[in-house]
């Protein structure tokens, strides 16, 4: 799909004008911009807000506003300020999947490569490369998204494997009658250019939204080079009698260029990382019972077509070499929820997915063949939630999934929790334990190997958690939210180098994380909101990669007539930055300290916004893996129009 989206990004931007005409001009006398300057006044920073479900535990809320004012690039960008979350880049336009380019970790999660024990999920469904597991950020486009859903915890019944953490982008969609349209550009340091478009609408029962975006940058150093494009298309419509039916097609690329370390002599190739995907959604909705009995279930059918073309550079041999890679995920996902008597909550699933695809390296004079495998998972999931009480409100759950793998036969996944509610706020404890399969990656290097399907005596990784939490809203001026939490990992699959031949996997992997997290949002005035974020946290053994001892975040949020003054700030300690799956040791980072601001002026009654954005204000040297210095102060200014 190279360029198809840009391409169609600007096919939709030239029929704006003319497709918007008559409904703005329908309602000039309440134009939309006035409604959305008085919504986002009082919007938080950093975070929309913090809730916590039964089933799915604490899950944390960034919304469209936030990734705004972080003038974020890209879901990275967006995360990197959300506490317990750390990040891994090497550019800043641009996600280099290989290696430890592109990442995201959530609580000292996430840092096996390939596989993955993280999930990166598009309006509900898993998006991963088939054959090496691992999500890339450069198929996860950001300017068609309501909001991104972090689940910190394991979610072993909801998504069962690859799920020790989740990330769910929300794609948007419009509720009320009539349209809306956004269209942004910006350019700055680095040769640094992003321009974006959303387009929304909803006529009766038919709503859809168009959203693109397209960005590039020469970058801070040579080689740091990126480009990424991304294409959101949704239409639903209502059936009737509590029916919807809906189609999501979410297309992205991206090219991210390997800058080497630091001082160390230019390859002959400049590593390359490109990255293309389409995937496609289509939803089932069926809406039923009224009051407090009303429930919903859905059905998704959906398939993920992607490919890889990641060009390397061999030191030893003096040329360059390319990995090339094509994968097809497809299967479907029925979830129901049922009201049982008065309190009590059911949710039944059946999901089926089908995942892999084929990889070879290609070299001068061969061409190594990695093959070409097809997983397939059959889950069946169950959860029950019942409330009781009316003034305090004691809510126990619990939930079980069996899935039984085509080739790793069946497993077990399964939670406990009771939250309480009152008048002081609430309260919860939940555990866990979740499985991660291994992925189509594992067959693939067996297959190099020469020892055939000896990859089937592989066991999954398993994951024991503990949440202990409680909120409180002292009112609706100032909340506070506390957690504890423990995560335990065993049977981790670690790579095992000759002697003896040949190389291998096992699983033989361990360690914990545990620690601290406390957030504070408060609105002290009407145009001022400010959050504060810390989590402190430690490992057992310590040298667990990007799972740093303290992490701390800021945000302050200022809307005063025609100005928004948004800030932020973040706090790594002291780290490692490495890959657990390998017996290598992970080398040290220094903490540091960003700044980051975004100050923007709207023109009353035009829709017309101009601002200017900042990272790394006070000029920090810091770095997410070591001979990678990121980029010092730097500045874009940009332009957006609502209309």
């Amino acid at each position: 799909m190279k360029g198809v989206v840009f391409t169609v990004f600007l096919l939709c931007a030239s029929t704006l004008p003319a497709a918007a005409a008559e409904p703005v001009a329908a309602e000039a006398e309440k134009p939309a911009v006035e409604i959305e300057e008085k919504i986002v006044v009082t919007a938080p920073p950093i975070v929309e807000e913090s809730r916590y479900e039964p089933l799915a535990g604490t899950v944390v809320e960034v919304g469209a506003r936030q990734v705004d004012d972080l003038a974020a690039q890209d879901l990275a960008a967006a995360l990197r300020r959300v506490p317990g979350v750390v990040i891994s880049r090497y550019n800043p336009v641009g996600g280099y999947g290989g290696g430890d380019g592109g990442a995201v970790f959530v609580r000292g999660l996430g840092t096996g490569r390939p596989g993955a024990e993280l999930s990166t999920r598009v309006d509900g469904v898993a998006r991963f490369a088939g054959v090496w597991t691992h999500p890339l950020l450069d198929l996860t486009g950001i300017d068609g998204v309501e909001r991104i859903d972090v689940y910190k915890g394991p979610q072993p019944v909801l998504f069962g494997g690859m799920s020790f953490a989740t990330i769910d982008l929300l794609p948007h969609r419009r509720q009320s009658e009539g349209i809306e349209t956004r269209i942004g550009a910006a350019g700055g340091s680095y040769g640094t250019s992003a321009f974006t478009l959303r387009h929304a609408g909803r006529a009766g029962a038919l709503d859809w939204t168009v959203a693109a975006g397209a960005r590039e940058s020469d970058g801070h150093r040579q080689g740091a080079d990126g480009r990424t494009q991304s294409l959101l298309a949704h239409v639903g419509y209502e059936l009737g009698a509590g029916w919807s039916a809906g189609l999501t097609l979410d297309a992205a690329s991206g090219k991210a260029s390997d800058p080497g370390v630091k001082g160390a002599p230019v390859p002959g190739v400049r590593p390359r990382f490109e990255t293309d995907g389409v995937l496609g959604v289509f939803t089932l909705t069926r809406r039923h019972g009224t009051g407090k009995q009303a429930r919903e279930g859905v059905l998704k059918l959906h398939l993920d077509d992607g490919s890889i073309d990641w060009r390397q550079w061999d030191a030893g041999q003096r040329h360059a070499f390319f990995t090339l890679t094509d994968w097809r995920n497809y299967g479907m996902r029925l979830e129901d929820h049922f009201a049982v008597g008065d309190g009590g909550d059911l949710t039944l699933g059946f999901e089926m997915e089908r995942y892999g695809g084929r990889s070879r390296e290609v070299r001068p004079a061969s061409t190594l063949s990695f093959g070409d495998f097809r997983f397939g998972n059959t889950a069946l999931f169950a959860g029950y939630a019942h409330t009781f009480g009316e003034r305090v409100r004691f809510i126990p759950s619990a939930g079980v999934r069996y899935n039984d793998s085509r080739d790793f036969g069946g497993d077990w996944g399964g939670q406990v929790a009771l939250r309480v509610e009152g008048p002081l706020g609430e309260a919860w404890v939940r555990a866990a334990r979740a499985f991660n399969l291994p992925g189509v990656w594992a067959a693939a290097f067996y297959k190099s190997y020469g020892t055939g399907d000896r990859y089937k005596e592989l066991e999954p990784e398993l994951l024991d958690h503990l949440e202990i939490g409680a909120s409180r809203a002292f009112s609706e001026k100032l909340h506070v939210e506390v957690a504890l939490f423990r995560n335990e990992v065993k049977d981790a699959l670690r790579f095992l180098p000759p002697p003896p031949p040949p190389p291998r996997w096992a699983n033989i992997g361990e360690y914990t994380s545990e620690g601290v997290e406390l957030s504070v949002a408060a609105q002290p005035l009407p145009e001022l909101s400010l959050f504060v974020g810390v989590t402190w946290s430690r490992t057992e053994p310590e040298k667990v990669p990007f799972a740093p001892e303290w992490t701390g975040t800021a945000g302050l949020t200022w809307a005063h007539g025609p100005w928004r003054l948004s800030l932020d700030l973040q706090h790594l300690s002291g780290r490692e930055a490495g890959n657990l799956r390998y017996p290598a040791a992970p080398p040290h980072l220094d903490g540091f300290v960003l700044v980051n601001g975004r100050l923007g002026y709207r023109f009353a009654g035009t829709g017309l916004e101009l601002y200017v954005a900042g990272e790394n204000l006070g000029d920090t040297d810091y770095s997410y893996r070591p001979g990678y210095p990121m980029p010092g102060a730097n500045l874009l200014g940009g332009v957006t129009w609502s209309f």
